[in-house]
């Protein structure tokens, strides 16, 4: 799984970077930086919280090319 913003949806409200500093930071403009592309199982569950607490719904965590795991929605 891949950590994706949608900087064109980002409101840069820096929820993502203050909730999780472990994930983001904030860019020098305000919008968000991701710092673990590939959020390994330990940061999973952080990563699905700043999916769903994004005011305006620009984080997702995508499927990487070639994988096969299906995630459940």
């Amino acid at each position: 799984m891949r950590l994706v913003i949608d900087h064109r949806r980002c409101r840069k409200t820096g929820q993502c970077s203050y909730l999780h500093p472990e994930l983001f930071k904030a860019g020098e403009y305000g919008s968000p930086i991701v710092l673990v592309e590939h959020p390994g199982e330990e940061l999973r569950e952080a990563a699905e919280e700043a999916v769903e607490l994004c005011p305006s719904g620009a984080i997702s965590l995508v499927e990487d090319e070639g994988s096969s795991r299906e995630e459940g929605s």
